[in-house]
Formats: C-alpha cells, sequence, structure tokens
C-alpha cells in the first residue's frame, strides 16, 4: 500500500466507522451516561477500523493473528476514548447554559477521543516490544505520532461539529436536540470520524522517521514506514517486505536492523546475496536516504528524514 492510499484509507475507513457507530447510537435516549455509551460505540468502531488499515500495510495470512490482536487492543482503547469523551461532553454540556462554554465542551470531548483513539494504533506494538524485551523507541514515536493525529482530528472534527450543529439548529431549530451531545446527527458523526482517521493517517505519513518503497518486483509502488527494531525482507509469508513469485529472494533474505539511530543492512547468508547500490555487502553495513537495496530481482528504495 501507498502512503498516499494508506492516508484515503484511513479517512474514508474513519468516516465510514463513524457512521456506523451513530446507527449503533441512535435508538439511545439522551442523557449523561446514554451519552457516554454513543461515545463507546464511535471509540470501538473508530479504533478497531484504523487499526485494520494500520495492519494492511503488507497483510498475510500468516500475519492474522497478529493483526487480530492488533485490532482488540485498538478497539478496546477506543471504546474507553468515546465513552470517556463523550461522558465529560455531555456531563458539560447538560449543566451549563451558556453556549460558549457547550460547544467547548463538545470539542475538548472530542479532542480527548481523537487523542485516545490515535494512541491506540501504536499501543499494541509498544506493548509487544516491551513483552519481548525489543527496542521500543520506533513504538514509542508510533503512539506519539498516534496522538498528535488523533487529537488534531479530533480537535478540527469537533469544531465542524459544533459549527455544523449550529448551522443547521438555524435551518430546522425544531427538528434538533440542541441540549444533545449529538446534534448534528449523522453528517456531524461522518465529519467527526474522517477528521479523525485523516490527520491520525497524515500524522503517521508525515512524522515518519525511515521508510521503504518497493520500486521493482512484486507489487511495485508498495511503501513501509519502518516502526520496529526489525525489517524481514524475503518471499516467506511472515515477512514484512514480501516479495513472492522471485526464485532469486529466499524465504528469509535480509533484514533491516535499527541500532541507536542508524539502519544497518543485513545478509541473511542467502546465496544470491544482497546488493546496496549495485555492490554486494558483506555484513552489516549502514543504509543512508536514497539507498538502493537489490533483492532477487527487486529494488528496495530507503529513505530516511534527514537528521538535524
Amino acid at each position: 500500500m501507498s502512503f498516499r492510499r494508506f492516508i484515503y484509507y484511513c479517512a474514508l475507513c474513519g468516516g465510514a466507522a463513524a457512521f456506523v457507530a451513530w446507527a449503533l447510537g441512535e435508538h439511545l435516549e439522551t442523557g449523561v451516561l446514554e451519552d457516554g455509551e454513543k461515545g463507546l460505540f464511535l471509540g470501538i468502531m473508530l479504533g478497531a477500523i484504523l487499526a485494520v488499515v494500520d495492519s494492511s500495510w503488507n497483510f498475510s495470512w500468516r500475519q492474522l493473528p497478529v493483526a487480530v490482536l492488533r485490532v482488540l487492543v485498538a478497539g478496546t482503547v477506543g471504546c474507553f476514548a468515546g465513552f470517556l469523551g463523550g461522558l465529560i461532553g455531555s456531563w458539560v454540556l447538560s449543566n451549563t447554559n451558556h453556549e460558549m462554554l457547550a460547544a467547548v465542551a463538545q470539542v475538548f470531548g472530542w479532542t480527548l477521543t481523537g487523542l485516545l483513539i490515535g494512541a491506540s494504533i501504536g499501543l499494541f506494538d509498544l506493548v509487544l516490544s516491551v513483552l519481548l524485551g525489543r527496542n521500543s523507541s520506533g513504538a514509542v514515536k508510533k503512539v506519539f505520532h498516534g496522538l498528535i493525529g488523533g487529537g488534531g482530528g479530533g480537535l478540527l472534527g469537533g469544531v465542524l461539529f459544533v459549527l455544523l450543529e449550529a448551522g443547521l439548529g438555524k435551518l430546522n431549530t425544531s427538528s434538533l436536540k440542541t441540549s444533545s451531545l449529538w446534534t448534528p446527527g449523522a453528517l456531524g458523526f461522518v465529519v467527526l470520524g474522517l477528521c479523525i482517521g485523516l490527520l491520525v493517517g497524515l500524522a503517521q505519513v508525515i512524522l515518519k522517521q525511515a521508510w521503504l518503497k518497493v520500486e521493482k518486483g512484486f507489487r511495485p509502488g508498495r511503501e513501509l514506514i519502518v516502526s520496529k527494531e526489525q525489517v524481514v525482507i524475503g518471499r516467506g509469508e511472515a515477512c514484512d517486505i514480501g516479495l513472492f513469485g522471485d526464485n532469486g529472494v529466499e524465504r528469509t533474505h535480509a533484514r533491516i536492523l535499527r541500532k541507536g539511530d542508524r539502519y544497518l543492512l543485513i545478509d541473511a547468508d542467502t546465496p544470491g546475496g544482497t546488493y546496496l547500490n549495485g555492490q554486494r555487502i558483506d555484513g552489516p553495513t549502514p543504509l543512508q536516504a536514497g539507498d538502493e537495496i537489490g533483492v532477487g530481482r527487486a529494488l528496495i528504495r530507503f529513505g530516511e528524514r534527514q537528521k538535524r
């Protein structure tokens, strides 16, 4: 999946998930606790669907158990995030007659929800790296980037949500429950979910530190953010960069290992070898931005943000 498609799918799936959450909570009555339950639906759907998109970078069926666990963790955190955000926003809204304070309460509730949903995307990677004793710096950055994107998306979506409420209220005040956190209904939910999904995707891509792009070989154009301690290249189903159908590629052919602030390319003692900028490597070799990795008939470009 390319970065452009990743951002597009995050936004599209975020809006769709929010609409489903609105439909699930529509039958509930208006009240502080009920609004918290509606927020719960929103958090579960957004957290789970964004985790699905995140897991689909280079999905294979052998990675299905890990993908399911990632979705469960994100959905659980999203459940708590939506319930807390909906509860706080609804409580403030129901205890004030001041329009500006009510609007701030709504925006704050959605911003808090977006923050936690954004963080949930990388939480599984962080927990897994800690349990396995691996370098967790990449996972920490993923969580941090999710916080930035989710918080920004919740803030932007919350503001648009309030503006939609005000605009629709002027058009048809009799049909809206202006005392409810959930006006203006489905449209507001879709905009909110779309903003959270869009900015979570944008933050992950824009703030990335290192990445790979398949320029030649199986499914060219694929891009992958290097957020783990080790990225495996090969034709095995469990590889991060799968190069299937190439007899010159071993099941586990090469690894990109993160050591401090450097990335090392390591060949897995393969007969055909691994090439860096046309030269066969012998032992761990440091990577630099723009380097071309040759594996079998495939070419992979390494990218890295300039260090300051």
